[in-house]
């Protein structure tokens, strides 16, 4: 579309230019035949015929003794010299080309040639003046048609026609060049109408875009303030909308959000203001509001209207939106201040999952400059190898040894102290650093695996979590089959943890991710099992070769002794399904023994041993070597 108007840009231009300089052309063609037909043959006519007349005249002067003699021969060779510069030169051609022009200055020149000897012997008051002014009246009589003629005869009403001719096309020419520099500047002035338009609205949805939406704020506040009003921004992101990018692709992506544009601005006032401030992220100006109820309604017709279903391209989505709402002046009267507000209440109900919107509280600061602090400080902390990394042993609850560990991130901040493993996560997935975070714990915990195996300890697995971000958005088969190449462990040494409530999050992928890594000789734990959602058909579709009972699962057996039927069904589904059993939390003995039971394979827990670090991981295996040695000796 930009080459076709570049083309007719360029072809007016074109146009208009060639305009111009025929234009110029025809008006110089015009200007020089005037100039030659007033000039060369007028002019030159008038002149001959002057120098004719005033030549008569001094004869009849010099008949009356008025004239002397010295004064009729300077007319005489005047006209003369008249005659023989009309006869000959590149000047006067023009006249000599009119029709019987060389024919009668021949003549005068002959009559004059006769006349010079009278002319010259003529006294004052001689009367032979007169005969001779009568000879020449029939030259004067010729000389003046011919006068007259050259203004009036055909060849000056040619002239004239060919005069008016390029007159006419000049016109047309000017007129074309006035068409042209109209269409231009018409297309100039359309060109700068749509560039501001762009400059102004989002190309995909046709709402406003950040920066009209800017300078409306700031001028709404402006009024609000010289009126005494109110005025509420609010914030509005849609839940999950990378997933549907990422799983339908970008062009059901934008249909989305155009249908999300629309709805948008349906659910507000002629007077408000919506706009896309970028990706899924919307903002709306509501104008003249007496209260926060008011604000409160639109956010409940916003979700109702986007929270129903929307088909686009063949697929019914159900979407949501997370809403934040700053009130100007009550929250903030700076423009930047209320945008910053409204966007923190946004983040905090995105995080929150008792409600879709929020209106701001001055105490929501400290929860985001807490996570903006930490986000931060992640991102150092992941390029310094600031982390740390612990480990918790998993025993056969048969023989009591040791047969993996599983990895334990710990994080400890200078101003917040430790965080919490699922904090770290939360954040490194809102920061983008999901990938990074991932990376480092699987090669800190092969890494660590190795350096056992290299020092002579028995050889166990290592269990690692996966955080949802990395299963659903990035390639963790690529990751996982990079950091067993780099640190040399085998791939069965390797245990990759996934929660329930992570697969179900991309139900068609997901089987498809598991099996890979399951090629590669990973083996898959299913974590927190008995917490999430998942279908008996969906848990079939995936090769998962142990299942982890939760532990708050374990920790309620000490008070409803009847969940024990609960875990005993877990149990048997899981080795119905080729699965064997991990439970987490075993903290007493009585939990352990009916565990074991009911079949139940293997068990972590404070009963058998805490989280520690790798050097005490090493001190447990050498202890169980040593005894191992002991025992062989006896």
């Amino acid at each position: 579309m930009n080459r076709v108007k570049l083309f007719i840009l360029t072809f007016v231009v074109i146009m208009f230019a060639a305009s111009s300089i025929i234009s110029t052309q025809r008006h110089t063609q015009v200007t020089d035949i005037l100039t030659v037909s007033m000039k060369t043959v007028g002019w030159a006519a008038s002149e001959l015929e002057l120098e004719m007349l005033k030549f008569i005249q001094a004869l009849t002067r010099t008949a009356l003794n008025d004239m002397r003699v010295e004064d009729l021969q300077r007319r005489f060779d005047l006209l003369w010299s008249r005659v023989g510069v009309l006869s000959v030169g590149e000047e006067t051609r023009e006249f000599r080309s009119q029709p019987g022009a060389i024919e009668l200055l021949q003549n005068i020149k002959q009559r004059l040639v006769e006349l010079e000897p009278e002319v010259l012997s003529l006294k004052m008051g001689d009367q032979n003046a007169i005969r001779i002014v009568q000879e020449l009246k029939p030259f004067q009589t010729q000389v003046r048609e011919f006068n007259v003629n050259s203004f009036s005869g055909e060849r000056a009403w040619g002239g004239l026609k060919q005069i008016y001719s390029l007159q006419n096309g000049a016109n047309m020419f000017l007129l074309g060049l006035l068409l042209s520099g109209s269409i231009l500047v018409l297309l100039v002035i359309r060109e700068s109408a749509i560039n501001r338009k762009q400059a102004l609205h989002d190309s995909l949805t046709g709402l406003a875009n950040r920066h009209f939406f800017q300078n409306n704020l700031e001028k709404t506040i402006a009024h609000s303030r010289r009126n005494n009003s109110r005025t509420a921004v609010h914030m509005i992101d849609m839940d999950g909308f990378k997933e549907i990018n990422d799983r339908l692709g970008h062009a059901v992506g934008d249909a989305l959000l155009q249908v999300v544009a629309t709805r948008l601005a349906q659910s507000v006032g002629l007077s408000d203001v919506v706009a896309r401030l970028g990706g899924d992220e919307f903002g709306i100006i509501q104008k003249n509001i007496t209260n926060s109820d008011e604000c409160v309604q639109l956010a409940q017709r916003i979700h109702e209207l986007i929270n129903s279903e929307i088909n686009v391209h063949g697929y019914r989505i159900y979407s949501d939106v997370s809403i934040g709402i700053s009130i100007f002046p009550d929250d903030a009267e700076h423009p930047d201040k209320l945008l910053n507000n409204a966007d923190t209440a946004m983040y905090c109900a995105k995080n929150n999952d008792e409600a879709y919107y929020r209106l701001f509280e001055q105490e929501m600061n400290d929860s985001v400059l807490r996570y903006r602090i930490l986000a931060e400080s992640l991102q150092v902390a992941l390029e310094h190898d600031q982390l740390q990394q612990i480990y918790q042993p998993i025993i056969c609850l048969k023989t009591k040894r040791i047969v993996s560990v599983e990895a334990l991130l710990r994080w400890h901040h200078e101003q917040y102290g430790y965080i919490l493993p699922l904090e770290v996560v939360s954040i490194a997935e809102e920061a983008g650093l999901a990938d990074k975070l991932n990376e480092w714990v699987l090669l800190k915990a092969c890494s660590q695996n190795m350096s056992w195996r290299k020092a002579g300890l028995p050889w166990i697995q290592v269990s690692v979590n996966i955080s949802p971000a990395m299963y659903t958005r990035y390639d963790l088969v690529g990751v996982v089959s990079r950091t067993l190449s780099i640190t040399g462990l085998p791939a069965d040494q390797l245990i990759i943890e996934v929660t329930e409530d992570t697969t179900m999050q991309d139900i068609e992928s997901s089987p498809g991710i598991l099996h890979k890594l399951r090629r590669l000789g990973v083996e898959l734990a299913l974590d927190d099992f008995g917490t999430g959602y998942s279908s008996l058909s969906h848990l079939k579709k995936m090769p998962f070769q142990k299942l982890k009972i939760d532990k708050i699962f374990i920790q309620e057996l000490n008070n409803a002794p009847r969940d024990m039927s609960f875990i005993r069904t877990i149990i048997n589904l899981a080795h119905g399904l080729g699965m064997q059993v991990v439970a987490e939390g075993i903290e007493v003995i009585d939990n352990y023994e009916e565990l074991y039971l009911e079949g139940c394979e293997y068990g972590q827990g404070y009963l058998f041993y805490k989280p520690v670090t790798s050097n005490e991981i090493e001190c447990i295996l050498q202890e169980s070597l040593n005894l191992k040695y002991l025992r062989n000796q006896v």
